[in-house]
């Protein structure tokens, strides 16, 4: 039920159209975390009603990793909020002229433009807290003012079978006994997705009260709520 329920939600969210949202990092970064949660609610939804739920691990850590974003940024204060999204922006660059650099020693051709990236002029945030909180997703988790404990765990249990962990080679290749290797796979916490379907509810109201804060016409902000409880 709650997988036909998620499907719907996402069709619907996803089929709201918000381009006359005002253009801002902070607009876009509401919007932008929103569409990407739904994006993968859909694609959870849809294995799970193919009895293929079990393999949604990495979909469902992007989910959850979405979902406290979107509660992080909203609890931010409004006058912060566009410092944070550079911090997040300043966070990501460093990230790419990493990689640059690790495939130039490498000898492979990047195809990543620094200097485009270096020109882009960002106002971060310069408070440490602020900075680790974009690094770090337990530090954005921890100064959360909502108690995102539930979501936490999810998504650290998710992030188990969502890398080549030694716990995920032993779930699809269990040793039992006499048996050198058998057939498995891993557990899905969220089976009946029960957490997911309250965590959808969360992820679109935050995205709209961020849009409200910021000054977008009470309609437009609220659209993409108004679609999702039609389908409740």
């Amino acid at each position: 039920m709650n997988a036909d329920f998620a499907l719907r939600s996402a069709d619907a969210v996803l089929a709201v159209d918000l381009s006359e949202v005002p253009l801002s990092r902070v607009n876009q970064f509401a919007v932008g975390w929103m569409r990407a949660a739904f994006e993968q609610s859909r694609v959870i939804a849809m294995l799970t009603k193919g009895e293929m739920g079990h393999a949604t691990a990495p979909n469902r850590r992007a989910f959850w990793e979405l979902a406290v974003r979107l509660l992080w940024f909203a609890g931010i204060a409004r006058s912060e909020r566009e410092k944070a999204a550079d911090a997040m922006l300043a966070h990501g660059r460093s990230t790419e002229k990493t990689t640059h650099t690790h495939m130039q020693s490498m000898g492979i051709t990047s195809d990543i433009d620094i200097a485009a990236m270096e020109e882009f002029v960002l106002d971060a945030s310069n408070e440490k807290a602020m900075r680790e909180q974009v690094k770090n997703l337990t530090e954005a988790v921890m100064a959360t003012e909502q108690n995102l404990g539930v979501i936490y765990r999810l998504w650290r249990e998710d992030s188990t079978w969502a890398h080549a962990t030694a716990f995920l080679a032993g779930r699809y290749a269990p040793a039992e006994g006499d048996v050198t290797m058998g057939v498995g796979k891993p557990p899905h916490i969220d089976r009946d997705l029960e957490a997911h379907r309250l965590a959808t509810m969360a992820i679109v109201i935050s995205a709209g009260c961020i849009l409200a804060d910021e000054g977008v016409p009470s309609g437009l902000a609220s659209a993409a709520t108004l679609a999702f409880y039609n389908e409740h």
